[in-house]
């Protein structure tokens, strides 16, 4: 084997950073599928249409809550007016200045029923908006969930698609880790932990692949004459760099 081409163990380094780097990009493909970003919009699109939804029910259930009130003055103010209303017509009271007296409460008693009875209707106006709003985003959430539901199961689907391609390189990923000498998959780890990607990389033309800058001549002709399979280190990123043609 000539000087400058990966030995044994140069490639052994290199086909773990290769499967490392399938490994990482299909990483990259699964944290960024279409469907995801599609259902990360939706579920946006759904919270904020609850929010509306929950603020629109607490105004519509504050409106509700007066105008229950008021029926329930009304509704007092009546049966007030009506028991009065009999006590004038008993004819137990023959007084001109009690039937007088009585006369005046009732009349106040309606004027106050028909104050109510205006407040009623303006919470009423208030509250027929309302009401048509949330019916409208209550169709609204049931198509948004509809259409999560569709995205949930197209990412799903992609998501084992993915994962089954990720599955498929472990084993080999690992023997491949497990062919090398543990300070080599020691070393290789350690700079992998550290980069997050592959911990090797080839040196071509003076570059190394990993980082994509260019070493210094000097250190690229050691790396070219060392014997075959010579594990270098990349001076910009940290990398095990392996020469080859």
């Amino acid at each position: 084997m000539s000087a400058g081409e990966p030995g044994e163990l140069g490639e052994g380094v290199l086909a773990l950073a290769a499967l490392d780097e399938a490994l990482d990009r299909l990483a990259h493909e699964l944290a960024g599928l279409p469907a995801r970003r599609a259902l990360e919009a939706l579920d946006a699109e759904l919270e904020a249409c609850r929010r509306r939804q929950a603020g629109l029910a607490a105004e519509r259930d504050r409106l509700a809550g007066e105008q229950a009130a008021l029926e329930a003055q009304v509704e007092a103010a009546r049966l007030r007016r009506d028991q009065l209303e009999a006590r004038a017509r008993s004819g137990q009271i023959r007084a001109a200045r009690d039937l007088a007296a009585i006369d005046e409460e009732m009349q106040q008693l309606a004027r106050h029923v028909a104050g109510l009875e205006d407040q009623e209707l303006a919470l009423m106006e208030a509250l027929e908006p309302l009401e048509a709003e949330l019916a409208g985003l209550a169709a609204e959430l049931a198509d948004l969930e509809e259409r999560r539901a569709g995205r949930a199961a197209e990412l799903a689907a992609a998501e084992r698609e993915v994962e089954a391609q990720q599955a498929a390189l472990l084993p080999e990923r690992e023997a491949r880790a497990r062919a090398l000498p543990d300070e080599v998959l020691a070393r290789y780890e350690a700079i992998r932990r550290r980069v997050g990607g592959p911990g090797a990389a080839r040196l071509v033309g003076g570059r190394c692949e990993g980082c994509h800058l260019t070493l210094p001549a000097m250190e690229v002709d050691r790396l070219r004459r060392a014997p075959g399979g010579t594990l270098g280190t990349c001076e910009q990123c940290g990398r095990i760099l392996v020469p080859v043609h």
